[in-house]
């Protein structure tokens, strides 16, 4: 039998999935819980099979590195509407098995379950097709500190201060980093930080002295103010462009 452990802040997502589980002997359903403190408290104690995690906005990494730390046998699933290459290929490396669209029918939610359990990966194609297409790159702890100032819409000065470099210095750095992650400006590189982002807990005494993030193919993941958050974009629209 296969225990599942779930998170979820949405009451009517947890009464559908008692009422769904009833129904399937080969899953116990050890936990249905809506605070992350006590699920991270239940799944130390339980050490489920699967954790399903049900995920509202921006990936929470410090969770994961928690429930991996307090139960690494445990094969962890994100449940959510949409996540961003980036971050799907950010997830997979630190240990997540699968990714399941809420949008998908019962059946699949099951099925994804089994196939967790069993050993497999749980990725959809075009998730998988971005994988394979896309590249990692090498980026140190100050480029990585650079992409978190500028998604914060820090202006050059600004963030000449805070690194305590010069404004020409920064402006180098920009150009050097928007041609090693792929980026047009300052305002795609925002974006781009935004979604490969550890945690914005995360500091320079965290944060390795080099990390790997992945850059999708263009067109994969392609960042236009468009698509982007209408105060995001209203931060940009008369910025810097380097």
């Amino acid at each position: 039998m296969i225990s599942l452990a779930v998170y979820t802040s949405e009451p009517l997502n947890a009464i559908a999935l008692a009422s769904l589980l009833d129904s399937c002997p080969e899953v116990f359903l050890a936990s249905v819980v809506a605070d992350l403190p006590t699920f991270a408290n239940q799944v130390a104690a339980n050490k489920p099979d699967v954790i399903l995690l049900s995920v509202e906005g921006q990936l929470d990494w410090g969770l994961l590195h928690l429930l991996h730390r307090e139960s690494p046998l445990s094969r962890v699933v994100l449940w959510l509407h949409d996540i961003a290459p980036e971050s799907a290929y950010r997830a997979k490396e630190w240990g997540v098995r699968g990714i399941l669209r809420k949008s998908l029918p019962a059946d699949m939610l099951l099925k994804c379950i089994r196939r967790v359990y069993e050993g497999e990966l749980w990725f959809e194609k075009t998730l998988t097709e971005t994988f394979l297409s896309g590249r990692t790159v090498r980026v140190s702890r100050r480029e990585n500190q650079l992409m978190t100032l500028v998604s914060q819409g820090l202006k050059n000065k600004e963030i000449a201060s805070v690194m305590e470099i010069s404004e020409g210095t920064v402006k180098v750095y920009l150009s050097r980093l928007f041609e090693k992650v792929g980026v047009r400006d300052r305002f795609e590189l925002a974006l781009f930080g935004l979604r490969s982002a550890s945690s914005p807990a995360d500091s320079l005494t965290t944060t390795p002295v080099m990390s790997t993030v992945f850059v999708a193919s263009a067109g994969a993941s392609e960042p236009t103010r468009s698509n982007a958050n209408p105060q995001m974009a209203r931060l940009f629209s008369d910025g810097e462009v380097d």
